[in-house]
């Protein structure tokens, strides 16, 4: 968190959000009802997202930052839709200045990723088509409905499983989608219920933060735990929670009278391994 923070409190960065925004005052003029309020308010809380995960993928929003965010946009949104387009360049910077200062204090409360020793890794979206075959789903039998944890600004795995047939899908993730069955959420804060998925699946999100909290000792531990245990929890009899990378000290405490557990080998290094966690029983 403390990069992106660094990033927002950069005089060359905010310099270039006054160029952009003087550049196009003329087009928030055109923002005259609430359906384009909306979407523009949706589309510069995605830009804030991609930025914080490229800068590290580990970063978590909760879902009062997220809602937070989302009404400081909209605020600027409107602010700046009452711009004359020909109107002085000092008010721009008044309001990106007031804008970036309620920005970083929104970001410095986030509940998660408070510590500042952080591991960054920079993300990027993969291909529906490489995380089906890293997930081995063609190996696997598919229950719907399917959710994917996690699924990316693009959700390109569910477009890759709408291509081939299937219907009854749904997903996760940080971002804002104006698609049906997409919900912008915190994984800590979605609520799995009880018996009522058939799949789902977690390419390189859930299982790798797990991994990194259990690493480097995080404080998120024990809400990583629990969390793993209801995803399990809200499988049908006979559905899956497909993942990778594996989580070999987790799974191996799993009751083996109510889950099997398939491996399918990626790499030489076997916790890198995809993981088919069935339900066989309540």
């Amino acid at each position: 968190m403390q990069s992106v923070i660094d990033y927002l409190e950069n005089e060359t960065t905010k310099q270039t959000i006054i160029r952009m925004i003087g550049e196009n005052l003329h087009l928030y003029q055109g923002i005259n009802t609430e359906e384009k309020i909306q979407s523009l308010t949706g589309s510069l809380y995605n830009y804030l997202v991609m930025e914080c995960v490229q800068n590290n993928q580990y970063i978590s929003l909760s879902k009062q930052t997220i809602d937070a965010l989302n009404a400081l946009y909209r605020k600027l949104v409107q602010h700046l839709r009452r711009i004359p387009a020909d109107d002085d360049v000092s008010l721009v910077e008044h309001i990106v200045a007031q804008h970036r200062v309620q920005l970083i204090a929104i970001l410095r409360n986030n509940t998660y990723n408070k510590r500042q020793e952080q591991l960054f890794i920079p993300c990027a979206e993969y291909t529906g088509l490489f995380q089906y075959q890293l997930l081995h789903l063609d190996e696997c039998v598919l229950k719907q409905p399917l959710l994917d944890v996690g699924c990316g600004r693009k959700h390109q795995l569910l477009s890759y499983l709408k291509e081939k047939g299937f219907s009854d899908l749904f997903g996760i993730d940080q971002y804002q989608s104006d698609e049906t069955g997409i919900l912008c959420s915190n994984w800590f804060e979605y609520h799995f219920l009880p018996s009522s998925w058939g799949t789902i699946l977690a390419h390189m999100s859930f299982s790798n933060h797990f991994r990194r909290s259990l690493i480097t000792g995080g404080p998120e531990d024990g809400l990583y735990r629990r969390k793993y245990q209801e995803i399990l929890d809200s499988l049908f009899v006979g559905g899956c929670f497909i993942y990778t990378p594996a989580i070999k000290t987790v799974e191996a405490t799993l009751d083996a009278s109510k889950y099997s557990i398939t491996y399918f080998v990626n790499l030489e290094d076997r916790n890198l391994d995809t993981v088919c966690i069935r339900k066989i029983r309540e």
